[in-house]
C-alpha cells in the first residue's frame, strides 16, 4: 500500500484509485456508522476522495494513509450529520434497522446481526468498535483518529462491550 501511496503523492490517479478499492469498503462501513443513507454515503465517500486526492502530497507519513483518510471521512460524515439533523430527527434505531432487513445484511455469530447489536450504541461507542474490531487500530490510533484521550476511547469500549452483551443476556430466555 506504501508504494501506491507514495505514486498517488505524486499525482498517479491509477494509484490513487488502487488505492480507494482497498479501503472502499471499510470506508462504507464506517461512514454507515454515521449516516444512514446509501445514496448519502456515496456522496460523502466521493467528496472525501476528491478532497483527499487534492491534499495527499502533503501526508507526511505514507504509512498512515488510511488513518488519515478516515480522519478525513469521518469529520466530512460528522459535518453532514450536522447539517442534516438541523434539517430534520434522525432516528438511528428504527430506519437504520429497518433498512439492514430489506438489505439482507449477512448474519453472524449464531445468527445475531452485528450491525442490529451497533444501534443499541451511541456514535462513538459505535465507530470506536469499527475502527478496534473492523480496522484493527490501537487504542492509540484510535485516539488520534478521533482526538480523544486514550483512556477516554477504552472507557467507551468498555462501556460499548458492556451496552452488547447487557443486550444478548437480556435477549436469551431461560426455559
Amino acid at each position: 500500500m506504501e508504494e501506491l501511496v507514495n505514486k498517488a503523492k505524486k499525482g498517479d490517479i491509477d494509484a490513487y484509485t488502487n488505492l480507494i478499492l482497498l479501503i472502499r469498503n471499510d470506508l462504507y462501513k464506517i461512514c454507515k456508522t454515521r449516516i444512514f443513507d446509501d445514496n448519502d454515503i456515496e456522496d460523502i465517500i466521493q467528496d472525501t476522495m476528491i478532497q483527499t486526492f487534492k491534499k495527499i502530497k502533503f501526508l507526511k507519513n505514507s504509512q498512515k494513509f488510511k488513518s488519515w483518510i478516515i480522519k478525513i471521512l469521518i469529520n466530512n460524515c460528522n459535518n453532514y450529520y450536522r447539517i442534516k439533523s438541523r434539517n430534520k430527527e434522525i432516528d438511528f434505531n428504527n430506519s437504520y434497522i429497518k433498512e439492514l432487513s430489506q438489505n439482507n445484511i449477512d448474519i453472524i455469530d449464531d445468527n445475531i446481526n452485528f450491525y442490529q447489536l451497533l444501534s443499541i450504541l451511541e456514535y462513538e461507542e459505535r465507530i470506536i468498535i469499527i475502527l478496534y474490531y473492523s480496522e484493527r487500530f490501537t487504542f492509540k490510533e484510535i485516539s488520534k483518529i478521533l482526538k480523544i484521550n486514550e483512556n477516554t476511547i477504552k472507557t467507551k469500549m468498555r462501556r460499548a462491550k458492556d451496552k452488547i452483551k447487557e443486550d444478548i443476556e437480556g435477549g436469551i430466555q431461560v426455559g
